[in-house]
């Protein structure tokens, strides 16, 4: 079933944005502290790359399980993930449901509030759960020579260890005006910025090693610059109509990261596209065949030993 559907899948992605963006755009409330009618476009263009950038994970996670193997994908990458994606999934949380935090916002932005909006909170747990399928499949499937790196280890334990120290500092010491929740939050925030100007690095170098993007999606690299530049231009535009651009400078995450992915996702197209083209085809055909004669050769060997038996 989802082989056959595999041919379809640039027009059945472009449609699940466009149905998921207008559908809960105009479904959902919009965001009331946008005047309208931009308050209505913004909700439409904040769904839509909610859809786009929940859409990355899928078509590398439908390539590993076709392929049964996650050679050409970096596993630092998907490991740096989770870190900035729990860290990015309490940020949106707190700042969205949070009546504590969204009052401490207030009171440091001349009481113009956050604009983390529900699209943002559903995204983020969406994030957490595909990259924690992606881990799973980096454990059962054919890894080739790749392991986890020493750096990835020590930078993710490094993240960690900070997080929970200046968290247990919030606790331990309330009333101070550095150690506060919202502090807190913006640390993870930075954390997860952090996360993803080093993420991508990893899998540039590796398809630079292997001249090759075979294994790498590159359908997740085109849904990822679709959603970085739908969610600058909401940015931009929220920003403009309500005249608060604290909406840049006081959640600069959101922002940057919109920038950092098409950065990184124009390198990975020129590698797929410019640098790599005809590799990619000749080596993702030489792999589907080496699998079949696997296990072509498997089904000979289990056949032999049955009949010895």
């Amino acid at each position: 079933m989802l082989l056959a559907l595999a041919p379809y899948g640039a027009s059945l992605g472009l449609g699940i944005i466009l149905v998921v963006g207008l559908g809960l755009g105009f479904a959902l409330d919009a965001n009331a502290s946008v005047p309208p009618p931009f308050n209505r476009v913004s909700s439409v263009i904040g769904w839509m790359y909610f859809a786009s950038w929940s859409l990355t994970f899928w078509p590398q996670i439908f390539l590993n399980w076709r392929r049964q193997s996650v050679e050409g994908m970096a596993i630092d990458f998907q490991v740096y993930n989770i870190p900035g994606f729990v860290g990015y999934a309490i940020y949106n949380g707190c700042f969205y449901w949070n009546p504590a935090v969204q009052a401490e916002y207030k009171a440091l932005h001349d009481g113009h509030p956050n604009n983390v909006q529900i699209n943002d909170v559903f995204f983020a747990f969406h994030a957490l759960a595909a990259t924690c399928i992606t881990l799973y499949q980096c454990t059962i499937y054919t890894r080739g020579t790749q392991t986890v790196s020493l750096t990835c280890w020590v930078l993710t334990a490094a993240s960690i260890v900070v997080c929970a120290a200046f968290y247990a500092l919030t606790l331990l010491w309330p009333t101070s005006e550095l150690f506060t929740l919202l502090n807190f939050l913006y640390l993870l925030s930075y954390i997860k910025l952090g996360v993803t100007l080093i993420k991508y690095t990893p899998q540039v170098y590796l398809n630079y090693q292997r001249e090759s993007t075979v294994g790498y999606s590159i359908w997740g690299v085109l849904y990822d610059i679709i959603g970085g530049i739908l969610s600058i231009g909401q940015t931009l535009m929220d920003s403009a109509t309500t005249d608060d651009w604290s909406a840049i400078t006081g959640n600069p995450v959101k922002f940057a990261l919109g920038f950092v992915v098409v950065f990184y996702d124009l390198v990975f197209m020129t590698q797929h596209y410019v640098l790599y083209p005809c590799g990619d085809a000749v080596e993702e055909v030489q792999f589907l065949l080496k699998n079949q004669r696997r296990s072509s050769l498997s089904a000979v060997q289990e056949t032999t030993f049955l009949i010895h038996v």
